[in-house]
């Protein structure tokens, strides 16, 4: 079985700049690096993988033709899922503001033992399932790759995997990154930085899928 190595190499290109870029998954996951320790990073990297599975899943099924999107729709998807990402970010926010009352003695202990309403793992996949630049790759783009073998199954399982392998390589480069003395120093300020700038990503989506959809 042949190889398009130009081919695999603009994708692994492509998905390094993706998931590398600062985007929903990546701030998710800083933040609750941040926020609630490594191992919780980790478990929100991992509930991320598995929307991205879902997402290849589905780009498969359009491969096959079993499946067709139409562009509005992938519009209307993001809305609520902009919506959800805003309410993560908030209630962050909320969580670390409060974590900073002057009457609070350890404010940074506060917030982080604060109760979720979600695991980090479904907070990573229902994160994962809303990222408007992940939705856009596998559908628009992810079938553009599947000539890497004659055998477009071997290239779904290829491209499939390098994509797990990769994405989750980079998280855990920002997760092993905040675990360093100096940077978990600032692990407040980190976890309000991230979460201000997933709002603004959430509410950037959302202005465009309004405008998309109109």
């Amino acid at each position: 079985m042949s190889v398009h190595y130009t081919l695999l190499l603009a994708y692994l290109v492509a998905i390094v700049l993706l998931v590398a870029t600062p985007g929903p998954v990546v701030m998710l996951v800083v933040g609750t690096t941040a926020r609630r320790g490594a191992r919780q990073g980790v478990l929100t990297a991992v509930g991320a993988n598995a929307a991205s599975l879902l997402l290849i899943a589905l780009a498969t099924l359009m491969v096959f033709g079993v499946v067709l999107v139409s562009d509005r729709l992938l519009v209307w998807l993001q809305i609520p899922g902009c919506l959800f990402v805003a309410a993560l970010a908030i209630r962050t926010l909320y969580g670390e503001w409060r974590g900073a009352s002057p009457a609070d003695p350890q404010p940074v202990h506060k917030a982080a033992s604060m109760p979720q309403r979600l695991p980090s793992a479904l907070r990573g996949f229902f994160v994962g399932m809303a990222n408007p630049k992940d939705i856009l790759f596998f559908v628009a783009f992810f079938p553009q790759f599947t000539g890497i073998t004659s055998d477009v199954r071997a290239s779904l399982v290829i491209l499939a995997a390098l994509w797990i392998v990769v994405d989750f390589t980079i998280l855990s480069c920002y997760i092993t990154a905040l675990r360093h003395p100096l940077i978990h120093r600032q692990q407040r300020w980190i976890s309000t930085s991230a979460a201000g700038l997933l709002l603004l990503i959430a509410i950037a989506g959302l202005a465009g899928a309004v405008q998309g959809s109109r």
